[in-house]
């Protein structure tokens, strides 16, 4: 059975759909064949019609793209479609309950898996060994979580006119007058990951991923306080620390850096940032309350059952409207300290700087697909400058020699120094 280049399972999903008018509308993706996949062949059929009448087939024609019909459920149709693509492009979630089966199913018929989980240290955990046997790449966190932050921070270090030591990274989203609201799907994900974060051993879980020693950093970013307002040339806003995957990912990018480049591995602390003092407490307030309540079965019920009034309409069930989406784009920036070239490296207190910054449009669907189809193409197309062997990967550590930068900048997100 012949092999399609990319199947994109959970299509006729919120992200799954961005994923697919991504792929239709790039020249990046001109000459590859394409499969839709899910459990409902009627609906795929629709939302091929949809993005067809939507984009006007502008470069590939989407009624040819082959149709799969899988279910997570059922591991013979998921097999079925494995046999069928290279690259599975894994949009169903919540990974935490529907991820493990695909992954498998994947790995046992020999194609790559890239995902939008920001649950990938479990994932090597599981799955590292059977991966590199097979000789398939797995690398989670594809999408906005976490290319932009992973490959930000690769980007400084591989430009930094000497040797980086830590970074400070800062996330903000713009949103139009319309406000920006998500799908109760990331919503529902949220509570799971917070959950199964307090039933489970991280450290243990950390160590058993991460098992070598590291070299002792002398020199880390600054402490800050919970809510504290950074001011740089080019951004000064009002920041709380980021709880997202982003830095558990970056550390592992930094091990893996240095344990198998030799590369010195970088320190760095993650922030959110708003333009408004008022609104940045009131979001901390709320952020704690309902990681509170997300880690107790009673209280999760509540929480699954009124996404909208809980999140005071930020979670929706329909997500955010195509006004929203258009208006809205990130900022993601990366402040750096290290040593200048030819200077003792952890003899003097580090004193060089450099910043860079990550661009794009709508974070959560528009860059999510720009973000996981690079990664996708990457597989294909730069097989010769991934690792050696296959297993599981975090971003930057698959791909930083690829070309996913050109990649990415032809599909909207940008990186440059500052």
């Amino acid at each position: 059975m012949s092999r399609c280049d990319i199947a994109v399972y959970g299509a006729t999903g919120f992200a799954g759909s961005y994923i697919v008018r991504a792929l239709a509308t790039s020249t990046l993706f001109q000459k590859k064949s394409i499969a839709v996949a899910g459990r409902n062949e009627e609906k795929l059929r629709q939302i091929l019609k949809e993005i067809a009448d939507e984009t006007g087939e502008k470069v590939d024609d989407v009624s040819k793209y082959t149709i799969i019909v899988a279910d997570s459920s059922k591991d013979e149709s998921l097999s079925n479609m494995a046999k069928q693509a290279a690259v599975i492009i894994n949009a169903v979630g919540p990974y935490i309950i529907h991820g493990d089966a695909v992954l498998r199913a994947a790995i046992n018929n020999g194609a790559h898996h890239i995902d939008l989980s920001g649950e990938p240290a479990r994932t090597e955990q599981k799955y590292c060994k059977m991966a590199r046997d097979k000789g398939v790449y797995v690398v989670g966190a594809c999408g906005w979580d976490s290319i932009p932050c992973d490959l930000g921070v690769d980007f400084l270090k591989r430009n930094f006119d000497g040797t980086l030591t830590f970074a400070e990274t800062f996330v903000t989203i713009r949103s139009g007058e319309s406000g920006y609201t998500l799908n109760s799907g990331t919503y529902d994900s949220i509570i799971l990951a917070i959950k199964s974060i307090r039933e489970g051993n991280q450290r243990a879980l950390t160590r058993s991923i991460m098992p070598q020693e590291m070299p002792k950093a002398k020199y880390r970013p600054p402490r800050r306080f919970p809510l504290w307002k950074v001011s740089e040339n080019a951004h000064t806003a009002w920041s709380i620390p980021f709880v997202g995957s982003d830095k558990s990912i970056v550390d592992r990018s930094q091990y893996y850096d240095y344990h198998v480049n030799g590369k010195k591995p970088v320190q760095i602390n993650t922030y959110f940032s708003f333009r408004s003092f008022c609104i940045s407490v009131l979001f901390s307030m709320w952020l704690g309350i309902f990681s509170f309540f997300a880690l107790f079965s009673p209280t999760r019920k509540i929480l699954h059952a009124h996404p909208d009034g809980i999140s005071f309409g930020v979670f929706k069930k329909d997500g955010p409207t195509k006004e929203q989406i258009k208006d809205t784009s990130f900022d993601y920036y990366f402040f750096g300290t290290g040593w200048g070239a030819g200077e003792a490296i952890d003899e003097e207190r580090p004193a060089k700087k450099m910043g860079a910054v990550c661009h794009g449009a709508d974070p959560a669907y528009v860059a999510t697909a720009a973000c996981i189809s690079a990664a996708a193409l990457a597989l294909i197309d730069d097989k010769e400058k991934l690792p050696k062997e296959g297993g599981v990967f975090t971003t930057a550590s698959a791909f930083r020699d690829t070309r996913i930068y050109e990649y990415l900048k032809s599909l909207g997100v940008t990186f440059e120094i500052i």
